[in-house]
């Protein structure tokens, strides 16, 4: 307390002591005082006022998880289908063969040997998740025990959403195509490649909200351009700027794949309206200039963007 009014916060009694010790002097104030990058500092002169962003992004987080979590049970859900009527078993041994082949398609020797090893990584990736989970999961215990082939679903359920975006990665051209035209991505674009990027996305998101790192401000984003998912909302729901580099861009992505999905409007809706709370909270209770450097301008037309799709998709 006596380090943060040295440098211009003021902070005092045993309520803010309290919230501090609660918060943590590393995981609150240092992170919570700057946007993006620690060069960004948010103009605080008061603790009260890092209270407001940490409330702020703990109610993002509280919002957004059981609908990532929806999504990401969903997703896989719809290429585990695609893959077994591809290949037409539940062995990954000839979802292998037949399936996880999209280095057949490389347009160059260059792209084929990183796409051949991608797969390959692929399968250590897939026999380290068995190996680990051989004794805690009883999914994958129950047929170790019986000396029986682990099926693809029974790997599909310890799988993260790192090892499943590489799986749909490596997955064949036709496999990806069957999934996107399942969702209704539109074709005059590359989905199968955006769904991907999409896929890795999600999955920084639902690390950063599990993990309960910072998500306000997207520090948690491993990839610095997604021009493909920004063409995408444009054709979409015309929206032309987002980009996934604020946070209410990870709402619209949410709401996309949810619609996508086949979750209900109502769902849709209150992830929108749950968000709009949390920011209207923010707003009364930051001062002008945090709020400005934390979510910008144009996120009222944004979400009234996002709110027509819903309606009219």
């Amino acid at each position: 307390m006596k380090h943060l009014r040295a440098n211009g916060v003021a902070i005092n009694g045993s309520s803010q002591k309290r919230k501090l010790r609660n918060m943590g002097y590393y995981h609150g104030y240092k992170g919570y005082r700057f946007v993006g990058r620690a060069a960004n500092r948010l103009p605080i002169t008061d603790f009260n006022q890092i209270i407001t962003v940490y409330n702020f992004d703990t109610q993002v987080k509280t919002l957004m998880y059981p609908w990532v979590m929806g999504v990401e049970t969903a997703l896989k859900n719809r290429t585990l289908e695609a893959v077994l009527d591809d290949a037409g078993s539940v062995y990954f041994e000839d979802i292998w063969k037949k399936s996880l082949t999209d280095y057949r398609n490389a347009p160059s020797r260059g792209r084929y040997s990183e796409a051949w090893d991608k797969r390959q990584r692929l399968r250590g990736e897939i026999d380290s998740l068995i190996f680990r989970n051989r004794k805690e999961k009883d999914v994958i215990a129950h047929f170790k025990e019986k000396d029986e082939e682990i099926p693809i679903w029974a790997i599909f359920e310890v799988m993260t959403l790192g090892n499943f975006g590489a799986f749909y990665l490596c997955l064949d051209q036709r496999v990806k195509t069957s999934i996107v035209r399942d969702l209704g991505m539109p074709t005059n674009l590359d989905s199968a490649h955006i769904l991907g990027s999409i896929i890795f996305a999600m999955k920084d998101l639902r690390n950063a909200i599990a993990h309960n790192s910072t998500v306000y401000d997207v520090r948690f984003k491993t990839s610095r351009t997604y021009r493909m998912v920004s063409r995408l909302f444009e054709s979409e729901m015309n929206l032309s700027w987002v980009d996934l580099t604020d946070i209410t861009d990870y709402v619209v992505l949410l709401v996309y794949l949810l619609k996508r999905l086949g979750f209900s409007k109502t769902d849709c809706n209150r992830v929108i309206d749950d968000y709009r709370r949390a920011l209207d909270r923010f707003k009364a209770d930051a001062p002008q200039d945090v709020y400005d450097a934390i979510i910008g301008r144009k996120v009222p037309h944004e979400l009234v963007r996002l709110r027509d799709y819903v309606k009219g998709a």
